[in-house]
């Protein structure tokens, strides 16, 4: 071996890992998991009386906790059944849905802000934890196939093949990649514009301290979201930028720093790729892939993946971070979320 490599071999960081703990989360997960979900649920709104002729409709928090749980399993809607069934025996649920009518509430547009803003409650047990927070987007592409041409075209022409796929915005904190909001898009707007929505919404429940981004972010708009919340922003400058304020003075002063403390500016910005982390993450345990077909449908389940995500992040930061995962305490900041602001974004 040379000594050059010698060299690297020393050098190199390695990182510890708790076993016992890590055993335990994983071991305890699933029983843990139904534990969250259910007591996450409870929070969802009370939905009475019918929609129109026939059946009455359905219990919100029951049909929420049954397509996360779908999810979770990465089972169809027929053979998830069984687990449904296991859940009722424990006292999670009252009734078993049919699996149509899981399906139903899948392509349910309400049920789009109920799953983003139970993503918000699922990351309030680390606010007192995370200060740093990474913003990025990645795809998820759909498991059925569309004609390129059609949908450049509008018709059906040479056998040309691309996948559907939507565009995961999120926001996460860099210690624990515990997703703190999120925006669904038809991915292909940029992803600029959507950056202030991810800080100021974190911002009403975690004390922001650092938001780290990529070039693809930098903009006076983006620096000045950042700012406003009290936050420093480690946002990469694009290559042709410049310290010109044109009515931003706080851009101008960002630029200087960059320019005078670039080696402490990049220690912090590199914190970024914990995003990437947390596309990991979720992508290589629940796929990065949706099974439904219509828009509403995909969005629900992109969102429910999130919350999975975030749920299963809880279980370990329990065990290896002592993280508290009672919501009774934080029951009051879900009430001051506005169940009507996430939306399905307009691109979509």
């Amino acid at each position: 071996m040379s000594s050059k490599a010698e060299t690297i071999q020393a050098t190199r960081q390695t990182y510890s890992q708790d076993w016992p703990a890590y055993n335990e989360a994983q071991t305890q997960e699933k029983l843990m998991f139904l534990d969250i979900l259910g007591e996450l649920c409870s929070y969802a709104p009370i939905e009475n009386g019918k929609r129109g002729a026939g059946h009455p409709n359905a219990n919100l928090s029951e049909m929420v906790f049954s397509c996360v749980s779908k999810v979770y399993e990465q089972l169809s809607s027929r053979r998830v059944n069984s687990d449904l069934d296991i859940a009722k025996k424990m006292g999670y649920l009252d009734h078993v849905p049919h699996f149509n009518t899981v399906l139903k509430y899948f392509n349910d547009p309400k049920l789009v802000p109920i799953l983003t803003n139970l993503i918000q409650l699922s990351a309030l047990p680390l606010k007192d934890f995370e200060t740093t927070f990474a913003v990025d987007a990645s795809g998820l592409s759909s498991a059925f196939y569309s004609r390129w041409l059609d949908h450049r075209f509008g018709y059906k022409g040479e056998n040309v093949k691309i996948h559907d796929w939507l565009k995961i915005h999120l926001i996460c904190g860099v210690e624990s990649n515990i997703v703190t909001h999120i925006v669904v898009t038809d991915g292909y707007g940029p992803d600029s514009k959507i950056l202030p929505e991810l800080v100021q919404e974190t911002a009403k429940n975690f004390d922001v301290k650092e938001v780290c981004a990529d070039k693809g972010y930098s903009g006076r708009e983006n620096m000045q979201a950042v700012l406003d919340v009290g936050a420093f922003p480690y946002i990469l400058y694009r290559g042709n930028s410049t310290g010109r304020a044109r009515g931003n003075m706080a851009w101008r002063k960002l630029f200087l720093y960059f320019q005078m403390h670039r080696e402490e500016f990049m220690q912090h910005y590199h914190q970024r790729s914990n995003a990437e982390s947390t596309f990991s993450m979720l992508k290589r345990k629940f796929q990065g892939k949706l099974m439904f077909k219509n828009e509403v449908g995909q969005v629900n389940e992109a969102l429910a993946k999130v919350l999975c995500h975030n749920i299963t992040v809880l279980i370990h930061e329990a065990f290896e971070g002592n993280a508290r995962l009672g919501f009774q305490e934080l029951a009051h900041l879900f009430l001051d979320l506005h169940i009507n602001s996430p939306k399905i974004s307009e691109n979509v």
